[in-house]
């Protein structure tokens, strides 16, 4: 009862500096003028995650984050983990400088309880679960979704925390190129290059990117690589086949681990996703997608002067996933069903010997969800997934949500929602410490939101107060010496997103989020920071100049010392970023980024200091 009551003052507090403040930011880009069915812009103009079809998050009574295109361009990130750090109730940590280890953390959930899909198709790692934001790179990206909550109703496992899904682009009509150069200190290089074509009925796109940097250190060098290719063609009723091709690898150097140099450790890492989505049209109010996708992944490790010896490991982990879903669009409902079937196998060796040959789970899977909306003023989701697989058992998860247009411009959101994740190939089956009798972790959450759109002053914002609890989750159980379910989270905590837009080129954006976390031995969660926000400006400063000015905040939180292993409070800190792009000719932009723009020292993950300022110059030219 204490909790809940802190979290109604925060929400109020919270609500009374929304309406005390008129020009601050929205989770996404306002429209220039609202429409009253529009309610609240805080996304871009489509999502697909959060139905499983494309609708305007604006309608849904659900919190959603659309980063579009024009966004990316403008914050000049490389990576969609530097864009995720501005959408309310996200937590990104990296440990230290690029390309490391980078995590996630939805809603203050575990950095396991995010799904992650490139294009709808699954990358969360089937070995221990999680996924690694360091290699996810922007290029060839069209929009990110971003959707908060749970949604394993729709999406499966994982979906604790919510849902981040990279769309890439497709070709357009007639042809396109771009090419994108920059360099800076610390040996810093980007390149990318996209070319596209389309004819109205075939689409094509093939994009690549290469970015490498040392980071100042001994043995701290690292690359990252990507090819990706989108061709398809459209017919009929909204008809499309495709074929979506991405490729990405990455090479680490690890100058230190703990407060010991380790000049010759490194890990490489490699992901290709192959995916072929159909659509067809039927008839207007009846369509089905149909989509079969394989991902291969791999991961290596090497320290010819590890203590214990020569260490090496290989890791290879695959997914097979076939989805089907038929989309029936009846007067004022949108019903949706459907089936998934996925294979997840993994094989792991080291220098100890084999750990795991070809083990794999497989899991089946039922789902329906119908959208309704009453007279315009009532807007209901609701559905139920059941998944089912031999080696961990089946989960039930429903979910519904619910939105009223109570008066204009004003709409108050609830909703409730259980989800899981289930236990991975390594957490089963992992020498000596894995558990073939896990079971899944569950997780029941409940929020309630109100949103508010004023066409007269152009500004839009959304309050979200949740609550989550999750039981059976699964850690190493140093009584039995292998994994179990042992561990419990209680977590509350509010998000605010809240914006305006100047004129059509103009926005400015922020967003706060306050958590209170507690385990089951009465403890904070680890890396969770009790306030975090941000606020950016950007778009089009004059008439050839645009950019982005983004100011961050990350509060104390509570994290592992990397030599003594004990729990400790970091501090917390604040930093800002800059990006510019000034029109020096017809297609061609000047770009300029300044990384930690007042070069302050800090470390997101304890023990791993974040680089210090940097200065990157380039070129980008679009046809």
């Amino acid at each position: 009862m204490a909790r809940l009551v802190r979290s109604l003052s925060t929400c109020l507090v919270v609500v009374f500096l929304a309406g005390s403040v008129p020009a601050w930011a929205v989770d996404g880009v306002a429209t220039d003028a609202p429409s009253e069915k529009r309610e609240a812009r805080f996304a871009g103009e489509v999502t697909v995650t959060a139905t499983g079809e494309a609708a305007d998050p604006a309608d849904l009574p659900v919190p959603v984050t659309v980063v579009d295109r024009e966004e990316i361009e403008d914050s000049g990130a490389d990576t969609v983990a530097d864009l995720l750090r501005q959408v309310p109730g996200v937590t990104v940590m990296r440990s230290g400088a690029e390309g490391t280890v980078t995590s996630v953390f939805t809603r203050g959930t575990g950095s396991n309880h995010t799904l992650v899909l490139f294009d709808g198709v699954r990358l969360n790692s089937p070995y221990f679960g999680g996924y690694d934001f360091s290699q996810l790179v922007t290029a060839g990206v069209e929009r990110i979704e971003i959707v908060r909550g749970p949604y394993s109703a729709l999406w499966g496992a994982d979906a604790v925390g919510g849902v981040v899904d990279v769309v890439p682009r497709r070709g357009g009509n007639g042809i396109g190129a771009e090419i994108a150069l920059e360099g800076g200190g610390d040996g810093w290089a980007r390149a990318e290059g996209t070319v596209s074509w389309g004819d109205g009925r075939t689409d094509v796109l093939v994009s690549g990117f290469h970015r490498e940097a040392d980071q100042g250190l001994p043995n701290s060098d690292f690359s990252t690589d990507q090819w990706l290719l989108d061709a398809g063609y459209s017919w009929g009723r909204g008809s499309r086949v495709a074929l979506v091709v991405q490729d990405l690898s990455a090479e680490v150097e690890i100058p230190f681990t703990g407060a010991s140099p380790t000049p010759n450790r490194h890990q490489s890492s490699d992901q290709t996703v192959f995916a072929l989505p159909l659509t067809l049209g039927l008839s207007q109010r009846w369509s089905v997608e149909l989509v079969a996708s394989h991902v291969d992944r791999g991961f290596s490790f090497r320290d010819p002067d590890d203590p214990w010896g020569f260490t090496a490991s290989d890791t290879d982990a695959d997914t097979d996933s076939l989805r089907a879903v038929s989309h029936h669009h009846l007067g004022d409902s949108d019903l949706s069903w459907g089936l998934e079937w996925r294979s997840d196998t993994v094989d792991d060796r080291s220098v100890f010997g084999t750990n795991l040959d070809g083990r794999e789970t497989n899991t089946s899977s039922l789902f329906v969800q119908d959208v309704w909306t009453a007279s315009k003023a009532v807007t209901v989701i609701v559905g139920v997934r059941w998944d089912d697989a031999d080696e961990w058992g089946s989960e039930l998860s429903p979910r519904l949500a619910v939105g009223w247009r109570f008066a204009r411009g004003w709409r108050l959101d609830a909703g409730y929602g259980e989800a899981f994740r289930q236990p991975s190939v390594g957490e089963l089956y992992f020498p000596y410490s894995g558990n073939p009798d896990l079971d899944a972790e569950r997780s029941s959450s409940w929020e309630v939101g109100l949103v508010r759109s004023c066409e007269r002053y152009g500004i839009d914002w959304r309050l979200s107060l949740f609550d989550t609890s999750i039981d059976d989750m699964i850690q190493f159980d140093y009584a039995a010496y292998r994994f179990g379910n042992v561990g419990e989270a209680d977590i509350t905590g509010a998000e605010l997103g809240f914006g305006k837009r100047f004129g059509k080129d103009l926005r400015l954006e922020a967003a706060v989020t306050w958590l209170d976390t507690e385990d089951g031995d009465g403890n904070d969660l680890l890396r969770r920071p009790g306030l975090s926000g941000s606020l950016t400006l950007a778009g089009r400063f004059l008439p050839r100049l645009r950019g982005d000015l983004t100011l961050r905040y990350v509060g104390a939180r509570d994290d592992i010392d990397p030599v003594t292993f004990d729990r400790v409070r970091t501090g917390g800190f604040a930093t800002a970023d800059l990006a510019v792009a000034w029109r020096i000719a017809e297609s061609l932009d000047l770009t300029l980024r300044v990384i930690n723009l007042a070069d302050r020292a800090y470390e997101e993950v304890l023990g791993y200091l974040a680089p210090g300022r940097r200065f990157v110059a380039g070129l980008r030219w679009g046809l």
